[in-house]
């Protein structure tokens, strides 16, 4: 073959590209949520441990619920049953509603998580859904103090979700039930395209 000859093949395929109607997904297997978490654990693994050791040892303390962590999550549905996706967490108070560390200290603590996700559709119907998710990934927390010390930590982190429930067709509502980066009590809005 000669390198003309590839040349004309090469420029008539991309112009080829550009003259067809292209469409990166099939329409409507794509999902948009948009959430607030309450209770939201970045460092899931040892504050699930110190969460357990603290009601076994210590008296009962109340929990207090600081702020909501702030989601963004994208799935894709590879089938009637399976959706994959990636989600990104902003908690502007992580850590303060563990009794442990609900102390009124002087840092400024925030958190950002990126994670992968795969949800399993148990009941599926036009405008309802009943599914869990599963997430790992990892975190990026900041501590700072009046803006003099500053820490930052970094970990792997995850999210259980047993019982999620959508109800809408094209936009509708979410809410669910788990541990993890997005929180025990996670819920907002959902887009369909």
């Amino acid at each position: 073959m000669s390198f003309t000859l590839l040349k004309i093949f090469v420029l008539s395929s991309l112009i080829g590209c550009t003259i067809m109607r292209a469409e990166a997904q099939d329409k409507g297997k794509s999902e948009l949520n948009i959430g607030g978490g309450m209770m939201a654990s970045e460092n899931a693994f040892a504050d699930a441990i110190i969460l357990l050791l603290s009601a076994l040892i210590n008296d009962p303390e109340d929990v207090t619920i600081p702020g909501a962590a702030w989601s963004l999550t994208y799935k894709y549905n590879l089938s009637e049953r399976l959706a994959v996706g990636g989600a990104s967490i902003y908690n502007p108070s992580p850590d303060r509603w563990i009794p442990d560390f609900a102390i009124n200290d002087r840092w400024k603590r925030r958190s950002l998580t990126t994670a992968g996700e795969a949800t399993i559709y148990w009941a599926k119907q036009r405008a309802f859904q009943f599914y869990g998710t599963a997430g790992v990934g990892f975190f990026v927390k900041r501590k700072t103090f009046y803006e003099v010390q500053t820490e930052t930590d970094f970990g792997y982190t995850f999210q259980a979700t047993p019982v999620g429930l959508r109800i809408g067709n094209k936009v509708g509502m979410f809410m669910e039930l788990g541990y993890g980066y997005k929180g025990v009590f996670n819920g907002g809005l959902s887009v369909r395209f």
